[in-house]
């Protein structure tokens, strides 16, 4: 074998060193100054931001979202410019403060805390969220979670201002797209000209105790409207219901201890307010059960073994359909949208 002379193998050593000192201080390909941090942003491993009149340098390549500034955030920004080792990526966001959602029910399982913000189906990849998944959470006081059926916040929407320890068949296993936020859900509706202020006042209260954003107080008015014509039909009324909602005694004492817990008061037959709250918490249970307002709609009329043609105990059919139709014809005339 022919031997490299003594010099020219100095040489190669020399240049060798000097090249890797050149290429191992330049910055990676994909690092860049970016500018002003931005939630729903794509950053890569040394890329630096502004935040804040700091700068930040990017220690895990992630897509930005609300609740994950770089202050707030140690294990994906360190403070001031520079290189740095990439570490993994983490299977779980830095969020330490926001809603945790669960595998199992009774905050059993796998869990997942989410700060504020919007995210779709791949933001909820990227935290470790897989889709269709869920089956309890819980939400720190004064927040809302909205969790959609679809991706990008499409389909069927449940909303949770509580924590719940089991969400129901209906939702168990079937989110795709969260938005988590501060505060109540912003109502985006108005009042109907035909529905009276204090009736409008007791749904809208409801509404907001179930944080459903107005579309409820909607659904509420065109029940109360066909079930007691915005309680103008009471007087003289044969139904042994209560009030504006026509809740019947038996069906209203089986849900007295949900209503306490619900309302955080015993329920009173005589009080307008609670008569609406009452409807309200047996027909959201309608809906989540039955899996639509249209057949929440069916049940609460016609209870929860219903089916077309069903008769009551003296062969008379019940008319279930019949009614869905015109509550939910009027709910839609008033700008229902679900």
């Amino acid at each position: 074998m022919k031997k490299v002379p003594a010099r020219a193998l100095s040489l190669l050593v020399v240049v060798a060193v000097f090249l890797s000192l050149y290429f191992t201080s330049l910055p990676p390909a994909s690092a860049a100054a970016r500018g002003a941090w931005a939630p729903n942003t794509a950053y890569a491993v040394n890329d630096t931001v502004t935040y804040s009149g700091s700068t930040y340098t990017c220690l895990q390549a992630h897509t930005s979202l609300t609740g994950w500034e770089p202050a707030t955030t140690p294990a994906l920004w360190k403070s001031g410019g520079g290189t740095t080792t990439p570490t993994p990526t983490p299977t779980q966001p830095p969020a330490t403060n926001g809603a945790t959602f669960y595998a199992d029910i009774n905050y059993g399982g796998k869990a997942v805390t989410l700060g504020t913000g919007n995210y779709t189906l791949s933001q909820l990849n990227a935290a470790g969220i897989p889709n269709d998944w869920m089956s309890s959470l819980k939400v720190p006081s004064g927040w809302t979670v909205e969790v959609y059926e679809n991706d990008s916040f499409g389909g069927t929407k449940w909303t949770y201002t509580a924590n719940s320890s089991w969400v129901g068949d209906n939702v168990n296993d079937k989110m795709s797209s969260v938005k988590i936020y501060i505060g109540s859900p912003q109502t985006s509706v108005t009042k109907p000209s035909e529905v009276p202020s204090q009736i409008w006042t007791y749904v809208m209260n409801v509404d907001n105790k179930f944080g459903k954003g107005g579309d409820f107080a909607l659904l509420l008015s065109a029940v109360i409207k066909k079930e007691s014509s915005f309680g103008a039909g009471l007087p003289g009324s044969p139904s042994a219901g209560d009030g504006l909602m026509q809740v019947e005694p038996n069906t209203r004492n089986a849900y007295l201890s949900q209503f306490s817990a619900k309302f955080g008061r015993s329920y009173n037959h005589s009080d307008e307010q609670d008569q609406v709250c009452m409807g309200a918490l047996i027909l959201d249970g309608k809906i989540v059960r039955f899996g639509s307002i249209y057949n929440g709609l069916l049940h609460y009329n016609g209870g929860d073994n219903w089916y077309p043609g069903a008769t009551d105990s003296y062969g008379r059919p019940i008319l279930a359909d019949q009614y869905a139709n015109a509550v939910y014809a009027t709910y839609q005339g008033y700008g229902g949208k679900n």
